[in-house]
């Protein structure tokens, strides 16, 4: 009898949690798509070893938390990076007229270290990130899952400790 309810009360425990994760589920997904979302957190300017004639190098790093169906971690990448994967995309779709890919910020030369650019470049790619991860199709694309490191690429144990107080 005790081992019956116990049966009971961890069948009812998995459904109420399914229900749980359920209602935290992106709209609008089909069964079998991965719900995956992207929150920025503040870039921060970092100084490198570099030179370029007489001018130290410094660059901005943009963070962000990756939930991917119930994980979640963080991830920090360069203005350049995401650049970078704004051209892979353009190539692996190129063909297909079915799928348009967001707009991509427009690359600065001069200035790229303004606080006021750096926030207006935050929030243009956090808009052009959560267009491309609602996009089921583009999800599917290996290039983006390597960027984003989903556990299915990068395999299940990389991103096991979540640490919120990292950059």
């Amino acid at each position: 009898s005790r081992q019956r309810s116990l049966a009971f009360s961890s069948q009812h425990l998995f459904v109420v949690m399914s229900l749980e994760r359920e209602k935290y589920r992106s709209k609008g997904l089909k069964e079998g798509d991965d719900d995956v979302r992207v929150f920025f957190k503040d870039p921060y300017n970092v100084r490198g070893k570099d030179r370029l004639l007489c001018f130290v190098s410094e660059h901005t790093r943009y963070p962000f938390v990756v939930v991917y169906n119930d994980e979640k971690w963080n991830m920090e990448k360069r203005f350049s990076d995401f650049a970078e994967l704004d051209a892979q995309l353009d190539e692996a779709f190129k063909s297909d007229d079915s799928i348009v890919l967001p707009e991509f910020p427009p690359k600065k030369y001069f200035g790229s270290l303004s606080p006021a650019l750096i926030k207006e470049r935050q929030e243009a790619l956090e808009k052009y990130m959560k267009a491309l991860v609602k996009d089921a199709e583009v999800m599917k694309c290996r290039v983006l899952r390597e960027f984003l490191e989903t556990p299915d690429i990068v395999g299940k144990d990389k991103h096991k400790e979540y640490d919120f107080g990292r950059r």
